[in-house]
């Protein structure tokens, strides 16, 4: 009997204790996270959705779609999505995006708090692209810059020791690779710039013009707004944009020092490729690309040239993570809108932001950026990155990337190719070609 009595004793205690525990332990409703992303394949997110949904007792999953290989498809197929609801949790968002799909998107719940430790983690220019009025709409994976791609064996060739660091040393080292046949002919092309369009076209030309308008000191953008101003300088009494333009089409004049591009030569990237060009300007996803179709291609990567006695400035292009404002929730769901905002913004901070290592072992952004090879955004990284061979020069750059607000990235691009095109085949003179691209955009803010 006294057996039997201290048996049933130390159930009852443990059931009771039991019980307790049962009730401390919180019941959330469970959500599936699904993420769409461009580029990126679906392994490079195995681990770190794995251990989000294992720390993580709101998750039951979280999936991740590679929708497209190539940006217009990727945006038009986020688009059809939103309109009739079939959009995931959480978007890729393109670092330019935020003019013109900010009303699709949801900020981070009580951004306020949390501004002062995304300037302390992320580069400056992240903040000027994903923080609109205190709130902060995306966080990003990376940042990728514009920098110098070079033929080691041509410029050996040419005697030339290192990569320009200038535009002016870049002009020099353009006319002693360059050859050009008694023809007028270029069997050899210094760097492939000065044009947009085919034939000849520049890859990312848009994108190098822009730069050198900055570099330039151009604001970009008028009294803060979306409206271009291409014409007025922050350094000197001179028109950015004009110049700007003259410095980019120079290399198509057969009449400079420095010709060496014209219609005649191949897609930037293929002439580089096939090493009839010594330099290209572009951005470092192209470094795994050309090692993969052309492995016996010697080339390194430098930064892109800087304006003499200036500071510096560097070209972005990058994205980052952002919640989707609005999209249908499951039949069966025991959670609302706003539940789900805060459980996808919680593993867009597990994956961008610092972690302690006791909860996974390992950092998330820095599997992410081995896993893909990209350059970072966040400041602690650059550090571990800025003396690789590959991404050494692009994580420096970060520091000094700049960007401006544009109301249609792609309309945005569209004008500057038309810009440098009408320049090519002398419908405009210079001023000409930059006030019509000012207006054209200007007119699209209005619109």
């Amino acid at each position: 009997m006294k057996k039997i009595f201290l048996f049933l004793l130390l159930f009852t205690i443990s059931f009771s204790v039991a019980g307790c525990f049962k009730k401390k332990t919180p019941k959330y409703p469970q959500v599936t996270l699904e993420i769409w992303g461009v580029f990126d394949d679906s392994d490079v997110y195995n681990r770190l959705n794995t251990d989000f949904a294992r720390l993580n007792p709101r998750v039951a999953d979280v999936k991740y779609k590679k929708i497209a290989n190539n940006i217009p498809d990727f945006e038009n197929q986020i688009l059809k999505a939103m309109a009739n609801g079939t959009a995931p949790d959480i978007i890729y968002f393109k670092s330019s995006w935020l003019p013109k799909h900010g009303d699709k998107i949801v900020p981070e719940p009580d951004s306020e708090s949390d501004l002062a430790r995304f300037k302390q983690s992320f580069i400056d220019v992240a903040y000027n692209d994903f923080v609109y009025k205190n709130k902060i709409y995306a966080k990003p994976l990376y940042c990728d810059s514009l920098a110098l791609y070079y033929n080691n064996h041509l410029l050996n060739q040419a005697g030339i020791t290192s990569p320009p660091k200038t535009w002016a040393e870049l002009k020099k080292d353009v006319q002693l690779l360059t050859k050009i046949d008694k023809f007028g002919n270029i069997l050899q092309s210094g760097i492939a710039l000065g044009r947009a369009k085919n034939p000849g076209a520049v890859n990312r030309a848009s994108d190098i013009l822009m730069l050198l308008m900055m570099q330039g000191g151009a604001v970009m953008n008028k009294n803060n707004t979306l409206e271009a101003d291409f014409h007025t300088s922050r350094l000197a009494n001179i028109d950015p944009g004009v110049e700007a333009l003259k410095f980019f089409t120079s290399f198509t004049d057969s009449s400079k020092p420095w010709y060496s591009w014209n219609a005649k030569q191949d897609y930037s990237v293929d002439s580089f490729r096939y090493g009839r060009t010594a330099m290209m300007i572009n951005y470092s996803y192209w470094y795994d690309r050309l090692k993969k179709s052309d492995p016996k291609l010697d080339f390194s990567i430098a930064p892109v040239p800087q304006t003499t006695g200036v500071s510096a400035v560097n070209y972005p292009s990058y994205w980052g993570l952002a919640v989707v404002k609005n999209r249908a929730l499951p039949q069966n769901a025991n959670y609302n809108n706003d539940y789900r905002i805060k459980v996808a913004w919680q593993y867009i901070n597990f994956v961008t932001n610092p972690r302690n290592s006791d909860l996974t072992g390992y950092d998330p952004t820095l599997e992410y950026l081995k896993q893909t090879h990209k350059p970072p955004a966040r400041r602690d990284l650059i550090n571990v990155f800025k003396n690789d061979v590959v991404l050494g020069p692009f994580a420096q750059q970060a520091l000094t990337a700049r960007s401006w607000r544009q109301v249609d990235n792609n309309a945005v691009e569209a004008i500057f190719n038309d810009m440098i095109d009408s320049v090519n085949r002398g419908l405009a003179t210079y001023e000409e070609a930059v006030n019509t691209a000012q207006e054209r955009i200007n007119a699209l803010v209005r619109k």
